[in-house]
């Protein structure tokens, strides 16, 4: 079994290649509905794991809602952790001790690997914190903190920020990769398949 962040082409290669009969992702390939043409590309990626009876399952909103942004929050430090929106898969938690502006995003990009964030609004010192993984803007107005993370921020949501006095960090999508190694070590607590983790690459390169 292996375990990647996304389900694309190269991952179902990795996964072939490594000779697993199953693939667990987070990020499925299929958002829309279609018509299975063997020629596209799903329709390509479809049919190659259909020829190597690989099993492909893609859990979405269920991990979000589950544990994806708890994951999050705990890898960046943050406790008390609880939901503050109707859906329950945005987080939000506090710092023990508050960070500086400057400590806090230099946290933000060492936890999740990243060598550079957007960042929206200042303040002097963090201590609250809310994370979204993914596309998370839609909560952002429900979130009483000094620091929102998520990702595909657009720049008139910037805007408002700044205006507003409210900070906003941009980690992008490929910061939930946190959730390979998290779901191999529960699945491993309930089964002696041997889990293997995709290397996972980031689709965008930081030049």
């Amino acid at each position: 079994m292996m375990i990647a962040l996304d389900c694309d082409q190269r991952t179902i290669e990795e996964a072939i290649a490594a000779k697993c009969d199953m693939l667990i992702t987070h990020h499925p390939f299929l958002f829309k509905d279609l018509s299975l043409d063997l020629n596209s590309y799903v329709g390509k990626c479809i049919a190659l794991a259909i020829k190597n009876d690989l099993v492909i399952y893609s859990s979405h909103t269920p991990l979000d809602k589950v544990s994806m942004n708890t994951w999050l929050c705990e890898a960046l430090g943050l406790t008390e952790i609880t939901d503050f929106e109707e859906s329950g898969i945005a987080k939000k938690g506090t710092f023990t001790t508050p960070l500086t502006f400057d400590d806090f995003i230099a946290r933000v990009k060492a936890v999740y690997h990243l060598p550079v964030v957007h960042v929206a609004g200042e303040k002097a010192m963090i201590s609250r914190v809310a994370i979204c993984g993914g596309s998370g803007s839609d909560f952002i107005h429900e979130a009483d903190v000094d620091a929102y993370i998520t990702g595909d921020l657009k720049y008139h949501t910037g805007e408002e920020a700044t205006i507003q006095n409210k900070v906003l960090v941009d980690i992008g999508h490929h910061a939930e990769v946190i959730m390979v190694s998290h779901l191999k070590a529960e699945l491993e607590k309930c089964t002696d398949l041997t889990i293997v983790e995709s290397c996972s690459p980031d689709y965008y390169r930081y030049l």
